[in-house]
């Protein structure tokens, strides 16, 4: 398995460089992968029918990177501060009067736009929304690929955008 590892790693460092530029990253990245493409390899699941096992390793390596990446980047993380500034005891958490009631405003708009869409569509904008839910969460919940969980939220967004933007703008201008 080694030789395998050694034979590929070139492979493997072309393929996670689209996806990673630090060095540590990339080498941790890469950990992840190879452990990935062992468990692909365990389960079965290359072919030699269907191509060469170098292009089905650059494919699952590439599948893996975009899996990993999409995972990272939809955790909202916090923005760490750098050694060496001053980091406040505690962070005024209390929004500013503008904030309040602009926050306020918007809210009751949106609460108002979401009672006209359907239960499906309220229900995913408020887990992906209000409860930070990620794709994959939600899908499960609902029982759905990731795939129609994208399309369906998209649905559901764009249909709460045109009644904000058209229904009540056209309630707006009436008045």
């Amino acid at each position: 398995m080694c030789t395998l590892l050694e034979r590929y790693r070139s492979l493997f460092f072309h393929c996670i460089g689209n996806f990673e530029s630090d060095p540590s990253a990339r080498e941790d990245l890469h950990q992840e992968v190879v452990l990935y493409v062992l468990e692909r390899i365990d389960a079965g699941s290359f072919d030699p029918e269907k191509g060469s096992f170098g292009t089905w390793l650059y494919r699952v390596t590439w599948c893996r990177c975009v899996d990993l990446k999409r995972k990272t980047s939809s955790r909202r993380t916090p923005k760490l501060t750098p050694v060496g500034d001053k980091v406040p005891e505690r962070a005024d958490q209390s929004p500013g009067p503008g904030e309040e009631a602009g926050t306020e405003e918007i809210g009751v708009l949106v609460q108002r736009g979401m009672a006209h869409l359907e239960q499906e569509d309220q229900l995913l904008l408020t887990l992906r929304y209000v409860d930070a839910r990620t794709l994959v969460e939600i899908g499960e919940q609902l029982g759905i690929s990731v795939e129609q969980t994208k399309y369906r939220l998209k649905r559901a967004a764009t249909g709460l955008r045109r009644v904000l933007l058209n229904d009540f703008a056209i309630e707006e201008a009436v008045r």
